[in-house]
């Protein structure tokens, strides 16, 4: 399982939980792929979302189910926990504030996608609450040992924001205003780790590449 805060305004906070609420209760039989975009719908006012803060082509716009994002990336952290086989999924263009970087699951109707895979061998269900704004996902399946899954991230690079001026003759000689704080980029490795019930290593592999964009200041 996995909890997130959820912040911002009222129609944002009402977009994830009505997102995950669209989540909620879906079964997966073994080697059936849970489909995010497909499940939850395209984003309308007809299906109860509401116009709230997104990311658009590097950009923040208002959009109908702005919002929808923290809940993939809330869910695509719970399947990492389950270990579960992830068939899409691609990161934000920044970094978000509520997973760790390289741990976020972005969406878009018609793309990015964010897809996952029932790799067991009995079907599994996923639960969703929200509840004091946090977002929780659970994802129940037959336990047929013990194992735990831990998630690492190796921040790669980081690309701080260039300086761009620009002659402003509305301002008095000497000052400087800052317009917009730019945005540091990252290029980040996620691994999973695989421990069997004593503790002992089974394996660990790459998960993950998440490269986010620099933004000039």
């Amino acid at each position: 399982e996995y909890t997130t805060s959820v912040s911002g305004s009222s129609a944002r906070r009402s977009n994830v939980q009505l997102s995950g609420e669209k989540c909620n209760g879906v079964i997966l039989l073994p080697g059936e792929v849970f489909d995010y975009n497909q499940v939850v719908g395209e984003r309308t006012a007809a299906a109860g979302f509401q116009s709230a803060p997104a990311y658009s082509n590097g950009e923040t716009v208002q959009e109908l189910g702005g919002g929808v994002c923290q809940t993939s990336s809330t869910l695509y952290c719970a399947a990492l926990y389950a270990n579960l086989e992830i068939v899409d999924r691609r990161n934000h263009t920044y970094v978000s504030g509520y997973v760790p970087m390289g741990m976020d699951a972005t969406v878009s109707w018609g793309g990015p996608e964010f897809r996952f895979k029932n790799n067991t061998d009995y079907p599994i269900q996923i639960v969703a609450s929200y509840a004091n704004s946090k977002l929780t996902f659970q994802i129940l399946g037959t336990k047929v040992s013990d194992f735990t899954v831990e998630i690492t991230t190796e921040t790669l690079s980081v690309i701080s924001p260039t300086v761009q001026e620009v002659p402003d003759d509305t301002l008095e000689a000497g000052t400087t205003v800052v317009e917009d704080n730019g945005h540091t980029g990252y290029k980040v490795q996620s691994y999973r780790s695989v421990y069997d019930g004593d503790g002992n290593l089974i394996s660990k592999t790459e998960e993950a590449y998440s490269s986010y964009r620099m933004t000039e200041k």
